[in-house]
């Protein structure tokens, strides 16, 4: 089900990490892009940064926040404290709707911030910005 990041490389595409504890989410996300990018799912924080970590470099993660083992913040925190890591875009997709989390989120490092439910259309434009961008 994981795509490594060389088959990316081998197929020309731009890479997406979904992060989320929900599958049906995952899927439903990974849906919108499957045709355009290659896509590497995983269900919590830290098996993520583990595929990082073993050289699976995404070009972008699209992360929820609250998920076991390891949340989002604490999963950005340890990415973006990792030189080698930290320039990989981030958007957080989460059902947590507080200026003051989506503010401290944005000063940490992320590219942008969805609520859930989220509109599909502007998830795949702001995907697309980033990598426009």
């Amino acid at each position: 089900m994981f795509k490594k990041k060389n088959e990316a490389e081998i197929s020309g595409k731009k890479s997406i990490m979904i992060v989320d504890d929900s599958k049906s989410e995952s899927l439903l996300i990974g849906a919108l892009f499957e045709n355009e990018y290659e896509i590497v799912y995983m269900e919590d924080g830290q098996k993520a940064l583990n595929h990082i970590f073993e050289g699976h470099k995404p070009d972008l993660i699209l992360l929820d926040m609250e998920m076991p083992h390891m949340n989002g913040r604490v999963f950005l925190r340890r990415l973006k404290h990792q030189i080698a890591f930290k320039d990989i875009p981030v958007i957080f997709i989460s059902s947590v709707n507080s200026n003051l989390i989506i503010n401290t989120m944005i000063k940490q490092g992320i590219v942008d911030y969805l609520v859930k439910p989220f509109n599909s259309q502007e998830l795949v434009s702001k995907v697309k910005g980033v990598f426009q961008s």
